[in-house]
């Protein structure tokens, strides 16, 4: 009896305990192989909890110097936009001085969708990268990944290794803050995005020479994901006409390069630059020691770099704490405006208030009540969208009564409803 002709007449005595239908040993083996490796997911040191986006969902901040930015280490996830996913990371080399920067592997568990529908959480890749640019999940795509420390770190996912089971993905390190000013018909805009920087040893001593000209000859590699910013980098026959950039340490004259080459489909999904060192010039190229911007080309024409339009994705506001506040617990009937202010905190008892109410989409309704019941005498001037003034008409078969204050705020997203703020009513 064959090994195929016993399984079969296994399976039919003791069922199929996967749920799948295994039409061969092979798929069969295949199967407990992946359900095996769900169950012993957590066992293995290399298990780590991951978590995976685009640029455009990375958690964005204002430093001191009121630029946008993010982090590449020690980023921590109380309000994240980005999507977590359980990942093994797996060393496949390791670094030596004459070689260029080796790859690591990422592995995600079995289960884990490759392929999104509307809804889900990373069904952007679908439209943004899929569709757009023949890309295969999840190559493009940013991940952090904590070190032995617990401390995450930002990797680049770069292609994929094809197996019968197990498929494995090629990660580098982010390692470098791209700056760079992309010139769009009449606006020149500021742009930034974290990348990798690959290293290129070839021992020259920095030029070439041929028989009428020397030349820099000092090149390395920058891979980014491919987005609809990465996409805009070019580059032309003339090597004077081609994109300059600043690849440097943060120096009184930084390094700056020219881009000479562009790859964009091996594979896609990743934005391949190759660049040779040029000069700087200190008509034209811009450092700030203090913010740390390097920008090349900053002030080649009388445009002006600006700030991106389009602002990144806002950190999703969850459990939030509304508060409505008094300087006084009183109101007299016929007296004088009570102010009242509202704020939101999260519940790590930040100030959320303008995330919430700066949405022109976010409601909010405002309620009084005596005895349980609702009272519309109130007077009310509304000074902002977080700020009242009330004054009680002159009624007083409601002194000595208690006025209870609360709020209710609706988005597209989240209803709130604030405390409940009591007011005696005096005469």
């Amino acid at each position: 009896m064959s090994a195929y002709d016993f399984y079969q007449r296994k399976m039919k005595v003791n069922g199929n305990s996967t749920g799948k239908n295994c039409s061969t040993l092979g798929e069969k083996l295949k199967s407990d192989s992946d359900k095996i490796m769900e169950l012993t997911w957590n066992n293995d040191l290399a298990a780590k909890t991951c978590y995976i986006y685009d640029h455009f969902h990375d958690d964005f901040f204002t430093d001191e110097h009121g630029i946008t930015r993010s982090l590449a280490e020690g980023m921590t996830y109380e309000n994240t936009n980005k999507t977590k996913i359980d990942a093994k990371f797996i060393i496949k080399s390791y670094q030596s001085m004459d070689k260029d920067q080796v790859e690591y592997y990422l592995m995600f568990r079995p289960s884990q969708p490759v392929r999104f529908n509307e809804g889900d959480d990373l069904y952007y890749y679908e439209t943004d990268f899929r569709k757009r640019y023949g890309a295969t999940f999840p190559i493009g795509l940013f991940v952090d990944v904590p070190d032995d420390r617990g401390i995450y770190h930002k990797w680049i996912i770069c292609r994929d290794e094809p197996a019968n089971q197990f498929p494995k993905y090629l990660i580098l390190p982010v390692n470098y803050e791209l700056t760079w000013i992309e010139k769009n018909n009449d606006k020149h805009i500021k742009r930034r995005m974290w990348c990798c920087l690959r290293q290129q040893n070839s021992y020259t001593i920095g030029t070439y020479t041929d028989r009428y000209f020397t030349h820099t000859d000092n090149q390395n590699k920058i891979w980014l994901p491919m987005n609809s910013i990465t996409e805009k980098f070019w580059y032309t026959f003339e090597d004077s006409k081609n994109m300059r950039v600043v690849v440097s340490a943060l120096t009184e004259h930084p390094t700056v390069w020219t881009v000479t080459k562009v790859e964009n489909s091996m594979p896609f999904g990743i934005q391949k630059l190759t660049i040779y060192t040029a000069f700087w010039n200190e008509h034209t190229d811009y450092v700030n020691l203090e913010t740390g911007e390097m920008y090349a080309d900053y002030f080649d024409s009388e445009i002006i770099p600006t700030d991106p339009d389009t602002q990144p994705i806002p950190s999703p506001v969850t459990n939030v704490l509304a508060t409505i506040t008094s300087s006084v617990s009183t109101i007299k009937i016929g007296g004088s405006y009570r102010t009242l202010n509202i704020k939101l905190s999260n519940d790590s008892g930040e100030d959320v208030t303008d995330i919430i109410f700066g949405d022109s989409k976010s409601n909010f309704e405002w309620h009084f009540e005596i005895d349980n019941e609702e009272y519309k005498g109130i007077i009310r001037n509304d000074l902002s969208f977080c700020q009242m003034k009330i004054k009680f008409p002159d009624d007083y078969d409601y002194v000595d009564k208690i006025l209870t204050i609360y709020c209710t705020i609706t988005n597209e997203t989240i209803t709130i409803e604030s405390n409940k703020l009591q007011l005696e009513i005096t005469d």
